[in-house]
């Protein structure tokens, strides 16, 4: 159901002063309205989207759509939680990353105030601001943080991605434990998306404005933007009836409260519904003015969305707090945002003035790291059908389904080696001429499954983090259904090793008394000896 400001079905019974009035008050809150552009089929875009959530197995969703300054489009679809809650267009979702754009945002009004340099070091602003390298530290400017240029990594973005310090100082703690934090490339020279980027840049904005970021935040864009279902904590986002997060198990979504995060808020904290995000993008193709006012200037509104330094993924570059590439031809200025149990995309379309904001309450994380970002895909699709292109229905990658299949099929075999190697042990004691006998051969069906036990229970904790540039506990998150099927592995790869090495000792020494009372000649022992031949018997 989409919703229509009251002053659409009234404006015509009014007039004179009172017209111009009510005129005003519609200029100050966005107005949806279901004929304002006809060359957008609405009805295929929720088609669409109701298609995609069903194929995903999203539960909810909130979709806003904008063109130049009007609201033409907001809907909410699905359920907000387990007691089954109808999604709206007023009802929040955190919006991960997106947070990006608005601490770009409140950099930009701060340089626009004249109280930030873009081009300074940041350790202007934080004096005590350091790296691992000195020299370093002394270099990075806020640009550089602006468009990841830093040299702080993936990684180190990620570090804390689960757990960090809290209370009303978590921010300034999370950014002083980047003093220990090294650098993967010299300063300006290669884009890293990192969160901790974007955490030293809120703690810029605290320093420059006298504000916390979250009072920064709310002052001078939520406040004067009417965004009054969004926030900048988990507590006020609880109070304002913010949706239930899913995580998924095997493609279906299940339940899932993480923690949040307190001193990550400038790089993805913040909470807003799609009629407050459509607020807030009528923004840029505005050029800055809002129905009050103007959040920033037309120069420093075209900078944030400008190309800044190429990503290093194909035609793809970097802005302030957003990406920039080309799609069916268009220019689009976008980003993601994922959290454990949440996910949103904005997307604008500088050129046709199209913006569109897409939010769900659920994040797929495997598809997202193996390439498939079907989420991601939903937001793709409505642009293209927005701008006249056919929508592609997103389909998960097949790296998915193989990885699944690889990690329930290592654990599948750990168990059929388990039972096979008891198995074997209870024909050595048995049967003993079936037991390996002499040191090679005692050594391989020993040694060798020691060694691959415990070396793959090694290499999946110490690689996994770093192929997912994240900890274990960020992995286990955002990935449960590979997490813990690989833990697991590596638990009883770690124990079993160890265990089957003495069990199979055992059995050996078991079955060789046997060996020799039953007249085996010439046969090595397991200490490597051969056994004494057997004496004959005397006769009375």
């Amino acid at each position: 159901m989409r919703w229509v400001h009251p002053v659409r079905r009234t404006h015509r019974l009014l007039s004179g002063a009172a017209a111009v009035f009510l005129a005003c008050v519609t200029l100050s809150t966005p107005a949806v309205a279901a004929d304002s552009d006809r060359s957008a089929d609405l009805g295929a875009i929720d088609r669409y989207v109701r298609s995609e959530m069903a194929a995903q197995h999203i539960p909810g969703l909130a979709l806003g759509i904008v063109h130049g300054d009007r609201v033409v489009h907001l809907q909410g679809f699905g359920k907000a939680d387990e007691a089954g809650r109808t999604v709206t267009p007023t009802t929040p979702f955190f919006i991960g990353s997106v947070t990006k754009s608005f601490t770009a945002l409140a950099i930009m009004q701060l340089k626009e105030a004249g109280l930030v340099d873009l081009n300074a070091p940041v350790r202007r602003y934080l004096p005590w601001w350091r790296v691992a390298d000195a020299k370093s530290s002394a270099t990075v400017s806020v640009r550089d943080l602006l468009y990841q240029v830093s040299g702080l990594s993936r990684a180190t973005g990620n570090a804390r991605a689960s757990s960090g310090p809290a209370g009303a100082g978590a921010l300034q703690t999370r950014v002083r434990h980047l003093r220990s934090a090294e650098l993967t490339a010299p300063v300006g020279s290669t884009w890293q998306y990192s969160n901790a980027n974007y955490w030293t840049l809120g703690m810029v904005v605290q320093a420059a404005s006298g504000l916390s970021y979250e009072d920064y935040v709310q002052q001078r864009i939520f406040d004067p933007l009417g965004m009054r279902n969004a926030f900048t904590s988990a507590a006020q986002a609880d109070k304002g009836g913010v949706v239930s997060g899913y995580r998924y198990w095997y493609g279906h979504p299940f339940a899932a409260k993480v923690p949040f995060d307190l001193g990550g808020v400038p790089a993805g904290g913040l909470a807003a519904s799609a009629a407050d995000m459509a607020r807030y993008l009528r923004v840029y193709p505005n050029a800055g003015l809002y129905p009050t006012g103007r959040l920033l200037s037309r120069a420093g509104m075209t900078e944030l969305q400008d190309a800044g330094v190429p990503t290093g993924l194909k035609g793809i570059a970097y802005a302030m707090g957003w990406e920039v590439a080309s799609r069916n031809g268009v220019t689009t200025v976008s980003h993601d945002g994922s959290d454990f149990n949440s996910h949103a995309n904005v997307i604008l379309l500088p050129d046709l003035d199209w913006g569109v904001v897409v939010m769900e309450n659920a994040e797929n994380s495997p598809d997202e790291f193996f390439g498939s970002r079907r989420m991601t895909g939903i937001a793709n699709g409505v642009a293209d059908l927005l701008t006249g292109h056919e929508a592609t229905p997103t389909s998960t990658s097949s790296s998915v389904r193989v990885v699944y299949l690889i990690v329930i099929g290592i654990v599948g075999l750990q168990a059929i080696c388990l039972v096979r190697s008891l198995r074997a042990f209870r024909r050595w004691r048995t049967t003993p001429e079936l037991a390996p006998s002499g040191m090679v051969r005692t050594g391989w069906r020993l040694g060798v499954p020691l060694l691959a036990n415990v070396g793959w229970a090694l290499a999946v904790l110490l690689l996994v983090p770093r192929a997912v540039r994240a900890p274990w506990s960020a992995v286990v998150m955002g990935l449960p259904d590979l997490a813990y099927p690989l833990l697991a592995s590596c638990v009883l790869s770690l124990l079993w090793g160890p265990l089957r090495t003495v069990l199979a000792i055992r059995a050996l020494h078991a079955g060789r008394p046997a060996l020799v009372s039953s007249g085996g000649s010439d046969r090595l022992s397991f200490a490597g000896t051969r056994s004494a031949a057997p004496q004959p018997s005397s006769t009375a």
